[in-house]
């Protein structure tokens, strides 16, 4: 059997600090205020906190310890998004859908983007101080809050063009979840690894 593998420059990492959705469902609003670009993220099977330059932690919402986290059984840590996914956001959205306000924790630099693709077999990231298994990987689904703001939408009906939307955002065009299986410090310039059977 052979293996293919991609290997992709990490250009940024990013926490989100609290909850991306405020409100109460159905009438919940998306709101990247939240999300903050560090320097690194030390990384986890119970999640990631955000290294700034000064040194300042950042708990992410989906680690297991943060007080309102998103991530209580510890299935999605971390998430991955690719400047072509972006790419391919605007195209469709706008220009108000910027890299990394997805919330993803890494960003990739790859052009034709990850969305539609084969689930990896394995994703490894490659930092200066040695590799990382990243597991459990699954698609992000979408939320209604998240197309609602890409379709600039103020309302809360749940239409036909909500629907699309929501269809439009799947097979990984949100992007993909995952855990670390152990623990590394990832930063901008390290390398995620892709492999494909």
């Amino acid at each position: 059997m052979t293996v293919r593998t991609w290997t992709l420059p990490i250009i940024r990492v990013q926490t989100q600090l609290r909850p991306l959705k405020p409100g109460i469902p159905p009438n919940r609003t998306y709101d990247p205020t939240g999300i903050v670009e560090v320097a690194a993220l030390k990384v986890g099977p119970d999640g990631a906190f955000g290294l700034a330059a000064d040194g300042t932690r950042h708990i992410d919402v989906h680690h297991r310890e943060h007080p309102q986290t998103r991530d209580a059984k510890g299935r999605s840590g971390l998430s991955i998004m690719t400047t072509g996914d972006y790419v391919a956001l605007r195209e469709r959205y706008g220009a108000h859908v910027a890299d990394g306000i997805a919330g993803e924790s890494l960003l990739l630099d790859h052009a034709p983007g990850l969305a539609g693709a084969a689930m990896p077999e394995q994703i490894t990231v490659r930092t200066a101080t040695g590799d990382v298994i990243l597991g459990s990987v699954h698609i992000a689904k979408p939320c209604v809050p998240f197309t609602r703001f890409c379709l600039r939408r103020t309302d809360f009906d749940t239409d036909d063009a909500i629907k699309q939307g929501l269809a439009d955002l799947d097979g990984g065009a949100r992007g993909y979840k995952m855990v670390a299986t152990g623990a590394a410090t990832i930063r901008p310039g390290d390398h995620v690894i892709l492999s494909f059977a």
